[in-house]
């Protein structure tokens, strides 16, 4: 009897240990990289320092642009159908998120010091809507107009440096400009400078170094050449050196590949995806030496629409096939590709 007793009270004691262990919350897995995709049954994916993906949630309808700042994905929203005008606070671990109507429809984004500068492709008569967004409190701060469509920018001491395309049926000026956003003398955000560049149309892409910065340009690899630029061949998949004070050409060399999208630098390489969303083509990751301006490699990467630098990897996230890629930057060579799902436009590291 004592024996029946105590093979009981064993199970009951093992029974109630199996199911505390049950109970216990699984360790989350640490987010390590983002991946924003413009459509499908989930549109932003999470991958861990492994590369395999961790969480996946639909938020919004049509997401075309974000940036990570700390542990939180801001990404935009303009919708299709319907239309949206919306800027989305998504928590990296659990993807609840924060949802801020924007007055215009966003088209980029870029952070810098706690504030969200947002471009519109909204024409105005007198240019193209910029908003500022607060992030602390996660609110409009104020908006203004620009004279042309934002390209890249480029962060500053108390705001960013814009570049902007002036040109095109408006025409709101013969060139490229670069717009100043910053903290005036009263405290307050505003344009602190606007200026020509000696060129007609913006960079896609701008890498800074401290008296100069490398810039990329598409041009008009395809299509109709408008009428409106006198020179269609001097930016056409082109890389230069810029002045930083006054913008003036140091040096320029034509790409191999069409179609340059984003710029970014390991070392004294510079890494470039080739990418056009007019019909989705581009196969090319071109890998130049910014010492000599040389070609090192190009490696195949299918119709590459975002790169990242994490470490010793470069990130790339591949529109069509709907996977990213990770490159080796010492080896040079892909060494792993994810599926993450259809459409996938930008993909961000997570900073620890």
């Amino acid at each position: 009897m004592r024996k029946y007793l105590l093979l009981v009270l064993v199970l009951l004691l093992g029974g109630t240990a199996c199911q505390h262990e049950q109970e216990v919350p699984l360790k989350k897995e640490t987010p390590h990289v983002a991946v924003i995709k413009q459509t499908g049954k989930a549109n932003v994916v999470i991958l861990n320092k492994d590369y395999k993906v961790v969480g996946e949630k639909k938020i919004g309808e049509f997401l075309i642009d974000g940036q990570v700042d700390g542990q939180t994905l801001y990404a935009i929203d303009p919708g299709i159908e319907p239309a949206l005008k919306n800027l989305y606070a998504i928590n990296v671990h659990d993807l609840s998120y924060q949802t801020l109507p924007l007055p215009y429809i966003p088209q980029k984004i870029f952070i810098h010091d706690r504030v969200a500068y947002i471009a519109s492709s909204s024409v105005q008569p007198s240019g193209f809507p910029l908003m500022l967004v607060d992030l602390e409190s996660f609110s409009l701060i104020d908006t203004f107009t620009v004279p042309g469509a934002a390209r890249p920018f480029l962060p500053e001491a108390n705001g960013v440096t814009l570049y902007v395309n002036a040109g095109g049926p408006h025409n709101y000026g013969p060139y490229a400009k670069k717009v100043r956003v910053g903290k005036g003398t009263a405290g307050k955000y505003e344009i602190l400078e606007t200026k020509d560049m000696s060129q007609e149309l913006p960079p896609t892409d701008v890498i800074s170094d401290p008296e100069k910065n490398i810039a990329v340009y598409a041009g008009f690899a395809k299509g109709p050449k408008p009428r409106w630029v006198k020179q269609p061949e001097a930016y056409t998949s082109k890389m230069k050196v810029l002045d930083k004070k006054n913008d003036s050409v140091l040096q320029e060399i034509d790409l191999d590949e069409s179609f340059p999208q984003q710029i970014v630098r390991k070392g004294d390489l510079a890494f470039i995806n080739h990418y056009t969303d007019l019909d989705m083509t581009g196969e090319m990751i071109s890998v130049y030496d910014l010492q000599t301006m040389k070609l090192i490699t190009k490696i195949r990467s299918e119709t590459p629409s975002s790169i990242a630098l994490d470490g010793s990897h470069l990130l790339v996230a591949n529109v069509v096939p709907g996977t990213v890629s990770v490159i080796d930057t010492q080896e040079l060579k892909q060494i792993q590709q994810v599926d993450v799902g259809e459409w996938p436009t930008k993909v961000l590291v997570i900073p620890e």
